[in-house]
This record gives structure tokens, C-alpha cells and sequence, in this order.
């Protein structure tokens, strides 16, 4: 397949960039990552090859691909304007929509979890940190858990803005902490000796969760009752659950053993 570079940059090829060099840095840092592939879920017999009995975890990945700016508008609640270089990029969260409470939802039941956002916005520049193995060192990554600190119980949409070496959720604009990729990496291995759980005990939880059932992301009760009957094990059938149910929030969910 020929790709237009003049095509704006799709989250798809974006994320698996991301997830590739995620699965290799875990590795360096002793960790097995396995992410999940929804290709999985249309095999006539579910199973994962996870190991669910050693200490592991779970890690999910948010994409976001920010809109590149030369110019901060601000909006009618907005009265600073952030010191930003150019060029900074921008990506929308809404607090109350059903793709940040999931996220929330998965932070407060055990899994590490990631905005991932890219410091570029054209094919060729992701080419480029694709071909050198750095389309992590050129992302931004946070956490939902600290942006909702930040907004210190404000609701409705807000903005993540961001430079080369800067980042701010507005619209007050507040600093939120940023992660290199070795600190994520870090972040999640000292999170598994932590909690030191089991792969299928943390799967369990996250099954267990006080989840929607109606609205987006929410899978159908017959839809999780298909995906329990063909699976291999009952934990087999868990994870798929709980993976599809990332995966149709548009995360990338991936399996972390220790």
C-alpha cells in the first residue's frame, strides 16, 4: 500500500508505533508485554498467551493525535494564555464523557494508564521517528488520574496544550506531569511489585469493576456472554471482556508480566 504524505497522520498508524516501542522498552526493563490484538476475539476458541498465574498487570495506552497550532485562541472561560514555543499541538478531553471514566475507571482498579500523544502531525515526521525507534521519545504521556488533580473538580471539555518540552491543561492553564518513556516504563514495573498481584488476579478486578452497561464502550450482556462460552477459561474470557472493552474507547490495552 502507497501512503499520500500529504494525508494527515491516522491515530491507527500512530498507535501501533507507540505500542510497538512500548512492548520493547517494558522488555529492557525485565517485563513480558503482550499487547492485545481485537484479530484475537474472532478465533473460533478464545485464549490469550498470558501468563495469568505470575505477577503481572495491566497497561493501557490513550492516543491522541494533537492539532497543531500557530496561534492559542482563547475561549470565552479562558483568561491566560499559556507560554507555549512553536510549534505546540492540542487535543480535547471531555471529563464527563465515557471515554475518560472508563480511563478513570481502569486507574482505580489497579491498571496504569496513558494519554499518549505525538510531538508531530505529518506522515513524514512520523516516518522519521518511526524509522529511528522514537515515536515514544517524541510523545507526550500523562495520566488521566493526575489531569483530573489538576482540574482540581471542574467538569465539562478542557484542552491538554502542549510544546516540545512544556504542557498545560486549561483553561486555567496548569502544569501536569509529564512521563519520559523510561518513567512510564518505571511507573509500571514498580506498580506490579506494588500491588503484587497475579496477571489473573488483576484481570479479575478489573472484570469485576462497577462498569456501564448502556452507552459507548459498554458491551452488550449477550456480546460478553459469547466472548465467556468460547474461551478456554474463565479468565481467558475475562480478558477479553475487559480488553475489548478498552479497545472500543480507542486504547490500546496491553498485558504486563514480571
Amino acid at each position: 500500500m502507497v501512503i499520500n504524505l500529504h494525508e494527515r497522520l491516522s491515530e491507527f498508524s500512530y498507535g501501533y508505533g507507540v505500542t510497538r516501542e512500548i512492548e520493547a522498552l517494558l522488555q529492557s526493563f525485565g517485563c513480558v508485554a503482550t499487547p492485545f490484538l481485537p484479530s484475537l476475539i474472532h478465533e473460533e476458541e478464545l485464549g490469550f498467551d498470558v501468563a495469568f498465574g505470575s505477577p503481572g498487570g495491566i497497561l493501557l495506552a490513550q492516543f491522541k493525535l494533537g492539532q497543531e497550532l500557530k496561534r492559542f485562541r482563547r475561549t470565552a472561560n479562558e483568561a491566560t494564555v499559556p507560554s507555549l514555543d512553536h510549534p505546540f499541538w492540542q487535543f480535547r478531553i471531555d471529563i464527563g464523557g465515557h471515554q475518560f471514566q472508563r480511563l478513570i475507571e481502569f486507574e482505580n482498579s489497579g491498571a496504569q494508564v496513558f494519554y499518549s500523544a505525538p510531538r508531530f502531525a505529518t506522515w513524514q515526521a512520523y516516518e522519521a521517528a518511526f524509522q529511528s525507534g522514537n515515536v515514544l521519545g517524541r510523545s507526550l504521556l500523562v495520566k488521566p488520574s493526575e489531569i483530573l488533580v489538576e482540574l482540581a473538580g471542574a467538569t465539562g471539555l478542557h484542552r491538554i496544550a502542549y510544546d516540545m518540552t512544556r504542557r498545560y491543561v486549561c483553561s486555567d492553564p496548569r502544569n501536569v506531569r509529564e512521563y519520559a518513556p523510561e518513567q512510564m516504563a518505571t511507573s509500571v514495573r514498580e506498580n506490579l511489585q506494588k500491588e503484587n498481584r497475579t496477571m489473573g488476579e488483576q484481570i479479575e478486578r478489573l472484570y469485576s469493576r462497577k462498569r456501564p452497561r448502556r452507552g459507548p464502550g459498554a458491551l452488550q450482556v449477550g456480546r460478553i456472554e459469547s466472548l465467556m462460552e468460547r474461551a478456554s477459561s474463565e479468565l481467558d474470557g475475562m480478558a477479553a471482556v475487559v480488553a475489548l472493552e478498552a479497545w472500543t474507547q480507542g486504547a490500546q490495552l496491553i498485558f504486563v508480566n514480571v
